[in-house]
This record gives structure tokens, sequence and C-alpha cells, in this order.
């Protein structure tokens, strides 16, 4: 795949990935720049309408955790119930090795680089174990970290979709003629519908879905055939984000065409695209609008 490998980890996780409350030192990025196929800025007076907020459920989860098929249920209930509004991604750490190195029969791995490096640099608290995960990424108000219990997600999602949204998201994938079968596009146009004086970000990710492997079970025993869903599979951009402005004005627009290919091992018929515009600061990595398509 042409694509970001992903930031540096910056702080070390122990066996459980624990992450810090602690103050985040500032990104630095070594990986090479997405393959942009089109790239373009410019101000419009004509606004979407009827835009809503959609909603992004990270999940962290590991083959070995017996209570995370739960956790994956709820996600995938939520999103189920709320047609085209709800973006979930499955995270496997590559620190938490007792809950997401694969068995040795696995017939898949799913602990990725670009997981890894969400879950310790875009997440505020403690991993004290799994199943946990976010719900845009938010500190939502009472709480002191942005990492918050499965029982928690259906609340505080449907909080998140009552609000305004603050940025309009379009996505198209497609297959250019005269490409590889396993080569696509995916054209991302983010037009801000308000003024916002910090820096913006955005992340483009693969994620697959329907894949059958190895899964230990909330009674302790083990489905080899388990179907996971909604896998991260590989950042495009670094799992950081591509910065698109230190502030934007009403009416911003950013246009990009991302060139991907699709690696062999991935089942093209079950992936697709998703698209994060965020925060990436020491205190706030808000998700601000999200969208996923098929390939």
């Amino acid at each position: 795949m042409k694509k970001n490998v992903g930031f540096i980890a910056l702080v070390a996780g122990l066996i459980l990935g624990v992450t810090s409350c602690k103050e985040i030192p500032p990104f630095i990025d070594f990986s090479e720049p997405a393959l942009l196929a089109t790239d373009t800025t410019y101000v419009t007076s004509t606004l979407p309408q009827d835009v809503k907020k959609n909603v992004l459920i990270e999940d962290i989860s590991g083959v070995k955790c017996n209570n995370c098929p739960k956790a994956a249920d709820i996600a995938h209930d939520i999103q189920d119930a709320n047609p085209g509004r709800v973006v979930v991604l499955t995270l496997h750490s590559k620190k938490m090795a007792a809950f997401t190195a694969p068995y040795p029969d696995s017939k898949d791995t799913f602990n990725t680089q670009a997981a890894t490096d969400i879950i310790d640099n875009l997440y505020i608290g403690n991993i004290l174990g799994l199943p946990i995960g976010g719900i845009d990424r938010k500190v939502f108000s009472g709480e002191t970290q942005s990492l918050i219990p499965y029982t928690a997600w259906e609340t505080r999602t449907n909080e998140q979709l009552a609000t305004q949204p603050r940025v309009d998201l379009q996505l198209e994938v497609l297959r250019k003629p005269g490409r590889s079968e396993r080569t696509i596009i995916a054209n991302v146009k983010t037009t801000f519908l308000e003024q916002d004086e910090t820096p913006v970000f955005l992340t483009v990710l693969l994620i697959e879905s329907h894949i059958k492997s190895k899964q230990k079970l909330p009674d302790n025993t083990y489905d080899k055939d388990f179907e996971h869903n909604s896998i991260l599979r590989e950042s495009i951009t670094s799992a950081s984000g591509l910065k698109l402005a230190d502030n934007v004005e009403l009416g911003r627009v950013f246009e990009k065409g991302f060139e991907v290919e699709i690696p062999a091992k991935y089942n093209m018929e079950e992936c697709k695209i998703a698209v994060l515009v965020h925060k990436v600061e020491k205190d706030n990595f808000d998700v601000l609008q999200c969208i996923e398509k098929p390939i």
C-alpha cells in the first residue's frame, strides 16, 4: 500500500498498553507523505445543507479478551441502529500482548502499528484492562479521560449524534480505468461549517470486516471461526492525520484524492475506507466528523 507508516509511539506502554494523563509531547511524523491524486482548497459561500454529525466508535479490543465480543456487539448494534451515521473502528494494539497477540493457530493477525499509535497518542487516560474504547475521542463533561467502558458507548454516541456538525465530509471511492484492479482512488471533500482557529487534521484509514479468526469468548471458551468486523488494517495517512491547516474560516473547502493500493492479503469486497476530521492537541483529540464507504 502507498501510505504513511504512522508516527513513532511517544510513550512506552506496559503489558496492558497503559496510556498516561500526563502531558504528551508534540507529534513527530517521520513517515513519507500520502500519495495525493488531487489536492486543492478554496472558500465557498454556498454551504452544504441538512448536514448531520456522524460519530466514531473506537473499540479497543483483543483476541484473548473474553469480554471483547460483548463490546463488539454493542458497537455494531449502535451502528446498525444509526445507518450511515456511525463509524466503528476495532483497534488491536501491539503493546497489549496479553490480550492482542495472535494465537499460534490464528487465521489472521489484527494488532497493527496504526492501531497502536492511535491508542498511545490520541487518547487521554489509562487502560487498566479490555474492552474499553472511546466516542469521537472526546473527554465528556464530568470525565477526566476519553477512554470509557463499553457500557457507556450508546449514551455517549447518542449525545454526539445530537450535536451540531462543525464539518461536512464527503467521500467517493472509485476504481480508475487503466490501473491495477487493487488500486482505488479515495476522493475526500471537507467543508468547514464554522470558523476554527486551531489546527485541523484529516486521517484516512482502511478497515475490513467479516474476517474469521480465533477469539476468546465470555465463557472462556474459544471460537476458531469467530467473525471479526471493522478491523483497522492500515493507515493511509499517518495515524495522527494529515494537517489541513492551522486555522480555517467559514466555508473553507479542502479536496484531496488519495491513491491507494489494497494489499492482496485483504478481501477487497469486505473493505471500506474511513475518513476522520479531528484535532491533535495535548488535551483535545476530538473527532469533528467521520464517514466510511465500501470499496
